[in-house]
């Protein structure tokens, strides 16, 4: 990112400081009255911001973890840290009416990213995207995705001078482009992924405590760009505009390839083509409605499909080059159900338990997303004798929960045999199975994003053996939103 977009944030600090103080002095009395139940226990905390303060700026997770050894299940406030397991599972499904909302952000107002707030407009979007991407409607996508994984094959074996990255992500985004627009990704710089990529780099740069306060003080969304200390409003404009193309991008080139007759059967397809059908019947307004739901949904799909897919794979790669047992073994079961003439398919699945368990535990080893999508609690609620304020943020620790000695012996190792006990390795798969999120905001994607990864790893591990490319490496991880590792590797055949 260049040096003048870190000068946007330049004018923010004085800012943060004296809004931050007339935060901490005004608005605790307004909520002052809610603090006599008994709130999740954690650090102490100071009046309305609560723990906000002691929130770390980088590996969160990790500094949650502390707290849930020090105060439990559930810690912190305003924003609740949810320790285990068995809480997720109470609040997050059993009683996911009340827990099913996302955390209202006039910050993120201003990004234009404030999609599916409420669970009433989640659920029209949810219905939507169901009908094209669950059930049998996924197993239309197998054959696109079985072509990109050999495609992956193919450029990783013709193409050794490009960086692994670019290959993870030419076959994530084209994975995901090919089900929601009918689109395919030539190569990891295509104009659309060098957009979305823009779009993930401004929102992880995007200032925590300026969020803070401009969600504490809505009117900031109007402040003056000609005022002093508008760096902000400027920067949200930036990203705004960047939103907007990556929203509406994808989406016009799907239109004007469905019109020209090269775009292949997609999400925006065929939702196109049911709106023609229906046009008719529909005002103008109700037909623009339809529109700007596609546009959303497929949006999101590409948004929150690619760079967690790209992650994913990255772990993959890096843990398959120092666990050689492992790939000797899946390829073992691989050869025996192939017999060493061909790719493994969909229809080697059940065949194939040791490669679907490598699978589990890469999403388990590095949970991509540790800390998941916040939830936001509807009305106030008890837990036991803890206070959970409507309006509160509620966050899964799931790299925590995934780390539960009880439930995954030696939890920080690499074992993907954890999952092929019949007992132990049921519970394991129950417990991960919040990777995709809980309660009525599970990933509507997930059977189409299990398909992907799970071809795509497969047909690696049948073509090739991984090592690393310098001795004793060490899985180094980035800290954000999405938590990814990438290091080089030495790729060979397996075979001669």
């Amino acid at each position: 990112m260049s040096s003048s977009l870190y000068s946007l944030f330049d004018s923010l600090t004085t800012t943060d400081i004296l809004v931050s103080i007339a935060c901490l002095t005004s608005a605790s009395f307004a909520f002052a009255s809610r603090q006599k139940k008994p709130l999740p226990p954690g650090p102490p905390r100071l009046p309305v911001l609560g723990n906000v303060l002691q929130m770390p700026k980088k590996e969160e997770w990790i500094t949650y973890a502390e707290w849930a050894k020090k105060y439990g299940y559930m810690a912190g406030s305003p924003m609740i840290i949810l320790n285990t397991w068995k809480a997720v599972r109470d609040l997050g499904d059993n009683r996911s009416a009340n827990y099913s909302n996302r955390p209202h952000s006039t910050w993120n107002d201003l990004w234009v990213l404030s999609l599916s707030i409420s669970l009433a407009a989640h659920r029209i979007r949810r219905s939507l995207v169901q009908r094209y991407f669950t059930g049998s409607a996924a197993l239309k996508h197998r054959v696109h995705q079985q072509e990109e994984a050999h495609i992956l094959l193919w450029n990783l074996l013709t193409k050794p001078s490009v960086p692994l990255k670019d290959h993870i992500k030419q076959h994530a985004a084209s994975s995901v482009l090919l089900g929601s627009y009918g689109y395919r990704v030539s190569h990891a710089h295509d104009d659309l992924v060098k957009e979305v990529d823009k779009t993930f780099e401004y929102s992880t740069l995007g200032p925590s405590a300026t969020s803070l306060v401009v969600d504490t003080f809505p009117i900031l969304q109007h402040y003056p760009l000609w005022m002093p200390f508008s760096g902000f409003r400027r920067y949200a404009d930036i990203v705004a505009q960047v939103f907007a193309e990556v929203r509406l991008g994808p989406y016009n080139r799907s239109r004007r390839m469905i019109e020209d007759g090269t775009g292949k059967p997609s999400f925006v397809s065929t939702s196109v083509e049911e709106l023609e059908a229906d046009r008719t019947s529909l005002s103008v307004q109700e037909a623009a409605r339809r529109e700007e739901l596609i546009i959303d949904c497929a949006s999101v799909m590409y948004g929150a499909g690619v760079d967690s897919t790209s992650a994913s794979m990255g772990t993959f790669f890096a843990l398959m080059s120092m666990s050689p047992e492992v790939i000797k073994r899946a390829q073992a079961e691989i050869d025996a159900v192939t017999n060493g003439e061909r790719l493994p398919t969909f229809d080697d699945k059940e065949r194939l338990p040791f490669v679907t368990a490598i699978y589990l535990e890469v999403l388990r080893h590095n949970t991509v997303t540790p800390l998941g999508i916040p939830h936001q609690v509807v009305k106030d609620d008890m837990y036991g004798e803890i206070f959970l304020p409507g309006g509160a943020m509620i966050v899964a620790n799931m790299w925590y929960i995934f780390r539960d000695p009880e439930v995954f012996v030696d939890p920080h190792a690499f074992k993907p045999e954890r999952f092929l006990d019949d007992k132990k390795g049921q519970r394991c798969r129950e417990v991960l199975n919040i990777v995709w999120g809980y309660g009525r905001r599970a990933c509507p994607g997930r059977q189409l994003a299990e398909a992907s990864l799970f071809i795509a790893m497969a047909s690696v591990l049948c073509c090739f053996d991984l090592t690393p490319s310098i001795p004793d490496p060490k899985l180094e991880y980035t800290s954000g939103f999405v938590r990814k590792v990438y290091f080089s590797i030495i790729i060979s055949l397996s075979f001669d």
